[in-house]
């Protein structure tokens, strides 16, 4: 292994510890803005390690991708919002008293999650050195596509007619099966489609990396001023951090309706595509080159 180690990765270092250094002594920049600080870090980090080991990354080889994610983060993360309205399942505390201070944070926090959940899944699927390629081919069938696009949908709808926090659960499973039936049957990157074509390490690498970034989230949001907290009906007082612990469940699904949701709104971005900001081909859904 010859790749040079990008100095992004030391800058990434740099802002996480002097991010935890600042929020300690009480500086209040850091308490604010110190989840989407640490984000940063951990991205630019992250993503120096992919290009060490593989020589390429979203932010050394695939630039346009990467910063392309960062609006559409904010954008599929504001469903999410939308539906908590609803259902109130969580709620931000201790926010700038300033509405440009505000919606700064809202706009930096929300951009980071994209990026977060498909660096930490390129470095697993990096790590694990295609282990989970190649394998025997699985086909749902075309009822299985149907299946999930039409379950997924009513699921949603049913949040927005009868919202109830005890349906907190469902965000995470209908935007899942409603975005993987439908980018199916659009051929724009299902995880239906990577099966077909026996090629399951994009999918685990999402699954380890949703539970892994759910566990970053909570660790420094807990340490953090400005925050969220929780508002769940199941075994709401057995935590871990700031999350009940069922919630973590949510995590690992996110990450992989996250991609999902990546790839359908990059579709339909009036911009040309190549490869997607993991390097997968946008006429296969499989590894592809880069930029």
């Amino acid at each position: 292994m010859n790749h040079r180690f990008p100095i992004h990765g030391a800058a990434g270092v740099v802002i996480i510890a002097g991010a935890e250094i600042l929020l300690f002594r009480g500086n209040s920049f850091a308490g604010m803005y110190f989840t989407p600080l640490v984000w940063t870090g951990y991205i630019l980090l992250i993503d120096a390690v992919i290009a060490f080991i593989k020589g390429e990354s979203p932010l050394t080889t695939r630039r346009k991708e990467f910063f392309i994610s960062l609006p559409l983060s904010i954008i599929c993360w504001y469903i999410f919002e939308g539906v908590n309205l609803l259902l109130g399942n969580w709620e931000y505390i201790n926010l700038p008293g300033s509405t440009p201070a505000r919606w700064i944070g809202y706009a930096w926090s929300y951009a980071t999650i994209f990026p977060v959940i498909f660096v930490t899944a390129e470095l697993i699927e990096a790590l694990t050195g295609g282990r989970f390629a190649n394998r025997k081919p699985v086909d749902f069938g075309r009822t299985a596509e149907r299946t999930f696009f039409v379950t997924g949908f009513l699921l949603f709808i049913v949040m927005l007619v009868l919202p109830s926090w005890y349906l907190c659960p469902l965000p995470w499973i209908s935007i899942l099966l409603w975005f993987e039936g439908m980018n199916d049957r659009l051929r724009i990157g299902s995880f239906g489609e990577m099966f077909r074509a026996g090629d399951y390490g994009l999918f685990v690498s999402l699954l380890v990396s949703g539970l892994i970034c759910g566990l970053l989230w909570e660790f420094w949001n807990f340490w953090a001023v400005t925050k969220w907290v929780y508002h769940v009906p199941y075994l709401p007082n057995v935590k871990l951090f700031e999350m009940p612990v069922l919630g973590f469940l949510g995590f690992i699904p996110f990450a992989v309706e996250c991609y999902l949701m990546y790839r359908f709104t990059r579709f339909c971005a009036p911009f040309d595509r190549t490869v997607d900001v993991l390097g997968r081909n946008w006429n296969t859904a499989t590894p592809g080159g880069t930029h």
